[in-house]
């Protein structure tokens, strides 16, 4: 006579151990899972990192990724300020065209001051003209240029010296101290690699020497 109690125990006992076979495939999937995503977040992460190495490092240097060195952003302002203010033909032209070029390296409020000071200028016959703007001789880059007002923020004291020359004869040349302020921005790096935009002037600029 066969014993129903031992068969009954029997498949208790088959179903108790499919159950855990089964849940024990669910944690092996889910982990496979896991892995798998932190195999591709490792993969992936060099290509969403930013470095950014400061322009000497001949006595090495120790880099934090995303931390911003103070000479790179002088260099930065120095660059983009420099590039917006050089009208090689005529600055009714090369004017706004370089703040149309340079519009990812500027915060959209600087971008419309910018515009709206090439309104005026022109206005005031003040813009026809060729305009160059370069370091004073000698100057380099000193630590006591860049304050940082933020942990994304800067200002940079910029000491140059501005000629402007109308019909090849010169009708202004001055030094210049410009105190422009520099944010990070997150933009394309294709448009923008800096990952910084000029935002505008912590204070007016202040005529230092007039020469013309």
């Amino acid at each position: 006579m066969i014993n129903l109690n031992f068969l009954f125990d029997a498949w208790k006992k088959e179903d108790k151990d499919h159950q855990i076979i089964t849940t024990q495939k669910r944690f092996i999937y889910l982990l496979f899972g896991f892995c798998f995503l932190s195999l591709m977040g490792w993969m992936t992460a060099p290509s969403r990192m930013t470095v950014y190495i400061p322009p000497d490092i001949s006595n090495g240097a120790t880099l934090k990724a995303g931390a911003i060195p103070n000479a790179l952003v002088y260099s930065f302002a120095y660059e983009i300020w420099q590039e917006i203010n050089y009208w090689p033909e005529d600055g009714t032209r090369d004017y706004q065209q370089n703040i149309h070029t340079y519009w990812s390296y500027l915060t959209p409020n600087f971008k419309a001051d910018l515009l709206q000071d090439f309104s005026v200028l022109k206005d005031s016959g003040q813009v026809q003209r060729q305009r160059y703007l370069q370091g004073i001789t000698g100057a380099a880059f000193n630590s006591a240029n860049i304050k940082k007002l933020s942990s994304d923020t800067w200002e940079v004291d910029l000491t140059m010296r501005l000629t402007e020359y109308k019909n090849s004869q010169p009708v202004k040349d001055v030094e210049i101290l410009y105190s422009l302020k520099i944010v990070r921005m997150n933009v394309s790096q294709s448009n923008n690699p800096y990952g910084l935009a000029l935002s505008g002037f912590v204070s007016p600029p202040v005529r230092l020497k007039t020469y013309i």
